[in-house]
């Protein structure tokens, strides 16, 4: 089933831009999921980028400067060539189970939700903020189960991959391919109570949709349907952000004590507010977000994470992004939905739309209409699925 972008968006709008206007703005909360957590421990081999000096990473100042030099080095001489890296790794996860008897609980249908740079899979749980901002809430009213899975490197768990050599965008890919191949196939220990999952959504958020962009190029049958939240084919990273970062066992020692200097975190709450925010929110959000906001490695800032990929994925994809997202549409709202329409060219055989709800910045599920776009999904996923 095609739905034309340009009306598609029109309709998203429009109905969002009502329910804000009336005495009642977001539809009725969901129960609260049924949930419970889990460590997945999945085998992945990639092919990393091989960097030439790497710093001494028992060096926070020299990792610092190795990093920046080689963001503006445009020969790229930072690297040479690639290495092969292999492992068994483990990450922390969210499991939640659908209510009711629906057709999409008797078919599994399972949405696999992978958080952006510098969250984690608390993110889709509104950062326990409220059940207003909770996607498991609202998926599984409506008949999904899902799965939020915390990316290489998040959740303190006890081991961590190297940041540099090791925790790279490659391994990410080769990681969640891995991943959705074992749920579809049912390929978890019995102890976990996983079962076999016939249709598989990928739901991505900022870096988390860059890498399902990989995904859907390296391998178009590892999921059935793409939804990209908070992402464009065109990016602009703003500066003042990335310079804010440094190493998070320094930045905030007491919630990362004796990580590795190379995994970093943000130091200043103003600045990545105005990043991730804008529009309509909650102003108790902002704060809580600079509190529990998670880390990033290096190698993922080095590695091509955001490079753009065209994919022969022939499902359908739904790309969501708010207007005032300065990140993906960083030429403004006025040519927001042009930019979101670009996205298309990556996937040039999918049933592709684009949805662009208005007064929402970069963390979109975060904001006040968060309720109404999870709902809008929700409701282009049930014509499919």
């Amino acid at each position: 089933m095609y739905l034309a972008s340009t009306a598609f968006i029109a309709i998203i709008s429009a109905s969002i831009a009502s329910a804000s206007a009336s005495k009642n703005p977001r539809p009725p909360l969901p129960p609260p999921p049924k949930c419970r957590s889990l460590e997945l421990s999945v085998h992945a081999t990639a092919e990393n980028i091989h960097f030439t000096n790497p710093p001494n990473q028992n060096d926070a100042a020299a990792i610092r400067n190795w990093l920046f030099s080689a963001l503006a080095d445009p020969t790229g001489s930072y690297m040479n060539g690639t290495e092969p890296i292999s492992g068994v790794y483990t990450v922390g996860a969210t499991y939640c189970e659908p209510r009711g008897n629906t057709p999409r609980r008797r078919h599994r249908t399972l949405q696999v939700l992978v958080h952006g740079m510098t969250y984690s899979k608390e993110l889709w749980a509104g950062l326990g903020a409220s059940e207003a901002y909770n996607w498991h809430a609202y998926a599984t009213r409506a008949g999904y189960y899902t799965l939020a899975v915390n990316r290489l490197g998040r959740g303190q768990l006890d081991h961590y991959p190297d940041p540099i050599t090791e925790n790279q965008s490659a391994l990410q890919d080769k990681f969640t391919q891995e991943l959705l191949i074992r749920l579809r196939q049912g390929g978890f220990p019995r102890s976990l109570r996983l079962p076999s999952f016939e249709k598989i959504i990928y739901v991505g958020h900022s870096f988390g949709s860059a890498l399902g962009n990989h995904v859907a190029a390296d391998n178009p049958e590892a999921a059935d349907a793409y939804v990209l939240t908070g992402y464009s084919s065109t990016v602009a990273l703003p500066v003042n952000l990335i310079a804010d970062f440094a190493s998070a066992a320094i930045v905030n020692p007491e919630r990362f004590s004796g990580l590795p200097l190379g995994y970093w975190a943000g130091q200043t709450e103003s600045i990545r507010t105005e990043y991730m925010y804008a529009g309509n929110y909650d102003l108790v959000l902002p704060p809580r977000d600079f509190e529990t906001h998670d880390i990033f490695a290096v190698g993922e800032g080095l590695s091509p994470g955001f490079e753009m990929r065209v994919t022969a994925f022939t499902g359908p994809v739904v790309v969501v992004t708010g207007d005032l997202d300065t990140s993906f549409c960083p030429d403004g709202r006025a040519t927001c939905m042009e930019t979101l329409e670009r996205t298309r060219e990556l996937f040039p055989l999918a049933d592709f739309s684009v949805m662009m709800p208005k007064d929402i910045g970069h963390t979109l599920t975060l904001h006040l209409s968060a309720p109404e776009v999870i709902v809008q999904v929700l409701e282009w996923l049930d014509s499919y699925f």
